[in-house]
């Protein structure tokens, strides 16, 4: 399970189009209920929320405003805000153990279009570093 995707910094605040992208790498669907995101951001998987294997699961600060925009299918809303300047997210399991984290910033190495142009930060490959 990986944090695949990150929009931090949408281009028309105070639109809420925050949303962070999990991945399952898994060749089979995953269970999270109980999982839960912290650092940045504050939101716990409520029993029943599965990742079908190989899939992808939406977390927004704001779902409702995803689908009406974009037609995606969100979760949330989360708790808190991704800072514009960046800062870590953490993916933590039922026993609290921290199964993945992404620190995104401003700048080199991660696209500049992302901070404040419209576009999100997203994996080339979900299988890759995400730090």
């Amino acid at each position: 399970m990986v944090i695949n995707e990150i929009h931090f910094n949408p281009p028309e605040n105070p639109i809420r189009e925050e949303f962070v992208e999990l991945y399952n790498t898994d060749k089979s669907a995953a269970d999270i209920s109980g999982w839960r995101l912290s650092g940045a951001i504050k939101y716990s998987f409520p029993e029943g929320t599965t990742i079908p294997a190989g899939g992808f699961l939406v977390v927004a600060e704001d779902p409702l405003t995803l689908t009406s925009n974009f037609g995606i299918t969100a979760i949330g809303p989360y708790r808190g805000q991704l800072d514009s300047e960046g800062e870590t997210v953490y993916l933590r399991d039922l026993n609290d153990q921290i199964a993945d984290e992404t620190d995104y910033k401003v700048g080199f190495p991660w696209p500049v279009a992302a901070n404040g142009d419209g576009p999100s930060i997203e994996l080339i490959n979900p299988l890759l570093d995400n730090s």
